[in-house]
């Protein structure tokens, strides 16, 4: 947990009732160990939608599909989310829950490697949300340039990785080394990066927020 006991309660307290699609993947989430977004994550993806209106998102790492549905359902007229995911099981699993809730008319699937896949996506993408390999963060963007709007949002998952991208280099920890150095190091180039407004925010599991900078 990121936050402290008292105000992490305080949140959980404010979070409305869920629907019945939203509730059934998470609960199918934390039965299988499916690593999706944190309720949190996916209210933030929500509005960023709703604010800024993208004709196209591009979603890196499905899973079964919950941060796609969270963005689905704030979509304008005519507007689509790509998602990217490796896993052919949870993408007919994430169709089943897109089809109940009923945004699956939204939503292109492109099934395979996503460093393969982002070389042949059309763009440009209003809103990108990556959710995969820390380590390929800088690659995804690299192959995404010329097929970014002016100012296209960008938003990365588990930067803070349950705090423990703060502990030091020797200290026991739940992630891998190689993750926590690949999130300390995308964090840190996003924030010094002249192509982003960045900041990294303690929403989730961490969320990096940033926005495209003109020219």
């Amino acid at each position: 947990m990121i936050r402290q006991p008292r105000v992490q309660g305080y949140l959980d307290r404010l979070r409305p009732e869920r629907d019945p699609v939203l509730a059934d993947m998470e609960a199918l989430g934390a039965r299988d160990g499916i690593p999706i977004v944190e309720w949190e994550t996916g209210r933030l993806l929500a509005p960023l939608v709703a604010a800024t209106r993208p004709e196209r998102v591009l979603e890196v790492g499905t899973a079964i599909g919950v941060s796609t549905l969270h963005m689905a359902r704030e979509l304008g007229d005519g507007a689509r989310i790509v998602t990217v995911e490796r896993d052919a099981a949870r993408i007919a699993t994430a169709r089943e829950y897109w089809a109940r809730a009923g945004v699956e008319h939204r939503i292109d699937v492109v099934h395979g490697d996503a460093l393969k896949a982002l070389r042949d996506l059309p763009g440009p993408f209003g809103l990108v949300f990556l959710d995969a390999t820390k380590t390929e963060i800088g690659d995804y963007l690299a192959l995404l340039y010329g097929r970014l709007t002016a100012g296209c949002v960008l938003v990365v998952d588990n930067l803070l990785m349950g705090g423990d991208v703060a502990l030091g280099e020797d200290a026991e920890a739940a992630w891998s080394a190689e993750a926590l150095t690949a999130a300390r190091a995308a964090a840190a180039e996003l924030m010094a990066s002249p192509d982003w407004l960045f900041s990294l925010l303690p929403v989730g599991d961490g969320v990096g927020l940033g926005v495209r900078r003109a020219g």
